[in-house]
């Protein structure tokens, strides 16, 4: 698992919404340097994030003793700082002895002591042990399924590994299991990536899931921005392609309309969803709405003065719009309307 990858488990697997919840923690002695500690991760810096997780687990043995289930979650946090940094043979031990005192457990006294589990998969995926790792991982699915946080920590997990494999299909999946609630922007970007790969490979239900779980997250951050009109149209496009013909056309139709909201009517931001939209209208027999929305591609302008927005992320022509306005005049022409 390279380092930028385990960066995203890290993250994951240690937010604050996870074990900084139980009493001890809830002490500012424990709590600052454990929140540090997730910060430096999220960073990269995981020598200063070691720093913190040291002092944290020296807390943790003081208060708890050596092999309590709590001290072994800061064990898992510490080990997973070195994996951070390649250090593999100095997290062993961390790792190992973390495992053990989970293990013993029977049952899980806390969900959280789950990422025991998959803290150790991660390790062993670092090992190239890619079947002890799936095993971990499968453990810590079973035994944490009562914890929304810690599905999610799993699930992430299987994204980047999926990933890594190329398994965009695998990966998608995994995604739609994390609660939609505890999906953040840093995930944006990586599901349109996902979804674009996947309507592209012909996979239009995955790609579907992708975008609409994008879609959401924008919506809840950043409601009536640019985004928001950008993917709900993919989602719209993709829609189309797994025959969702009357909800695609309400996607559609409301991004088209965001598009003139946000940066006005002629602007080209809208032409690819506008030459979607029209084609669907052909489909469903429309073709009156089909031709007035070919009609207003073929009047959008590249503004003069201020840039224009990559508006349609797989365009590989060098002036996309005019690639757009083909494909508007091609159906004008279908429907015996002169261009």
């Amino acid at each position: 698992m390279d380092v930028e990858a385990t960066v995203v488990v890290l993250i994951g697997l240690l937010g604050p919404a996870s074990v900084i919840g139980w009493p001890l923690l809830k002490q500012r002695r424990i709590l600052v340097p454990w929140r540090i500690g997730n910060a430096l991760l999220a960073e990269g810096r995981f020598a200063e994030a070691e720093a913190k997780f040291r002092e944290t687990l020296e807390m943790a043995r003081g208060r708890f003793g050596a092999d309590h289930w709590r001290t072994s979650l800061h064990m898992n946090a510490l080990a997973l700082s070195l994996v951070g940094q390649n250090r593999l043979d100095d997290a062993q031990p961390l790792v190992e002895r973390a495992f053990a005192i989970a293990d013993a457990q029977k049952p899980l006294p806390h969900p959280d002591l789950a990422l025991v589990f998959v803290g150790a998969s991660i390790y062993w995926a670092s090992r190239k042990d890619e079947a002890r790792a799936q095993t971990l991982l499968d453990r810590a699915r079973r035994e944490g399924r009562s914890s929304r946080h810690v599905r999610a920590a799993i699930e992430r997990t299987v994204v980047v590994r999926a990933a890594q494999k190329g398994d965009e299909a695998r990966a998608a999946d995994a995604y739609s299991r994390v609660p939609s609630e505890l999906l953040k922007e840093r995930d944006v970007g990586k599901l349109a990536r996902l979804g674009l790969k996947l309507l592209h490979a012909g996979d239009a239900r995955r790609a579907g899931q992708c975008l609409r779980a994008a879609l959401s997250v924008v919506t809840r951050v950043s409601s009536g921005e640019f985004a928001e009109a950008f993917y709900r149209g993919l989602l719209g496009e993709a829609l189309v392609r797994d025959g969702h013909e009357e909800e695609a056309r309400r996607e559609l139709e409301q991004a088209a309309i965001d598009y003139d909201a946000i940066v006005g009517g002629s602007h080209p931001a809208a032409a690819p969803v506008l030459v979607v939209l029209a084609e669907l209208r052909a489909r469903m027999g429309d073709d009156d709405g089909a031709r007035s929305a070919c009609k207003r591609v073929l009047r959008l302008a590249v503004p003069a003065t201020t840039p224009v927005e990559p508006y349609r992320a797989s365009a590989s022509a060098a002036d996309p719009l005019e690639a757009e306005r083909d494909r508007a005049r091609a159906l004008l022409a279908r429907l015996g309307q002169p261009t």
